[in-house]
């Protein structure tokens, strides 16, 4: 596995200030209003490539603590039950989406365009 570069760091980095900075609600609603409790998870994993495009560290969301946290049993699960936390949530390609369009917003910078479109071609 490769590790990730100065700018996927950062990419990661500035995803925890975002979501401390605005809380979860903005990507689950009012059920994480005020919430910060998260965890990065990288949706097709850290060496995931898409036509021959590497996203691992670049396709990263930020999901809410028990939603992600391998030793909690929660029905919305995005490892254990993704079909129920896509369901409830969206896509993790949506919510992807959403998070880089916000984060724009506020001023950070965001993944490279080659890797942001490889990511939304991969429906996941």
């Amino acid at each position: 596995m490769k590790q990730a570069n100065a700018a996927q760091k950062k990419w990661m980095s500035d995803i925890t200030e975002f979501i401390n900075d605005v809380g979860l609600d903005i990507l689950y609603g009012p059920d994480y209003e005020g919430d910060t409790r998260m965890q990065r998870h990288h949706v097709l994993g850290r060496s995931a490539k898409h036509n021959k495009v590497a996203i691992g560290h670049w396709f990263v969301i930020p999901v809410p603590y028990e939603l992600h946290e391998p030793n909690l049993n929660h029905k919305y699960h995005v490892g254990s039950n993704k079909k129920g936390f896509v369901k409830k949530y969206g896509s993790q390609c949506g919510l992807f989406q959403c998070l880089v369009g916000f984060m724009a917003q506020w001023g950070y910078d965001t993944p490279p365009k080659d890797a942001y479109m490889a990511i939304m071609d991969t429906r996941a």
